[in-house]
């Protein structure tokens, strides 16, 4: 099976499983602050891969006034999505395409989305948000740092398998410089896994700059 097809089964098997573990989890919330930071009351937001919608019920709590789009891949993750948020217009969708796209956004998150792509399909991501974002426009991305060469199948409790991709800063931070990006803010979170093993999760908030090519 495609590796990213078997991703996707996996997520939508498991949405609720997922819910309940990440609905309320605090870990990333000064994260979300300073995103929230460089936003205007009403900006309108893009969340790729948002999952059950838990990052944009904080943000909706945080600045109630946000409009926000947000697709995931899932369909029963769009389900949970949008009864958490129902203000938000939340519909199903592959990262990998959102070039279809056709409005622009004050800023875009991609909460955890690159673990579960390739670096080629990571740097096409960025480039697209980069169209997508009007000029000041802020992206926020987040990721589980390590060696590419680590990546391969997880399985969880259930059995379940996912194809994960560990991402190195200093690439990404190359990608993003390359779409004209200015990096923000870099910030390293410690979590802790259910086998007590600890991985280094990492957040990249930049923006795009006025007249950016």
């Amino acid at each position: 099976m495609d590796k990213y097809k078997e991703t996707f089964e996996t997520w939508d098997k498991l949405a609720g499983l997922y819910q309940e573990k990440f609905m309320h989890l605090d870990l990333y919330d000064d994260t979300y602050d300073l995103f929230c930071n460089e936003l205007e009351p009403h900006a309108a937001l893009l969340e790729i891969g948002c999952g059950p919608g838990n990052i944009a019920a904080y943000l909706l709590k945080k600045m109630p006034e946000l409009k926000i789009d947000a697709n995931d891949i899932s369909p029963n993750m769009i389900g949970l999505a949008q009864l958490n948020n129902p203000s938000a217009h939340c519909y199903v969708m592959d990262s990998r395409d959102i070039s279809q796209i056709e409005k622009k956004f004050d800023g875009i998150v991609a909460g955890f989305c690159i673990p579960y792509l390739s670096v080629p399909d990571t740097r096409q991501l960025v480039k697209d948000c980069n169209n997508l974002l009007n000029e000041n426009g802020v992206l926020y991305i987040s990721f589980v740092e390590g060696n590419p060469g680590d990546s391969g199948y997880k399985a969880g409790s259930t059995g379940d398998r996912t194809y994960f991709y560990y991402h190195e800063w200093k690439v990404l931070e190359e990608m993003m410089k390359k779409d004209n990006f200015e990096i923000l803010h870099l910030i390293h979170k410690s979590y802790k896994r259910n086998d007590g093993s600890e991985e280094l999760h990492s957040i990249a908030i930049a923006k795009k700059p006025k007249h950016s090519d």
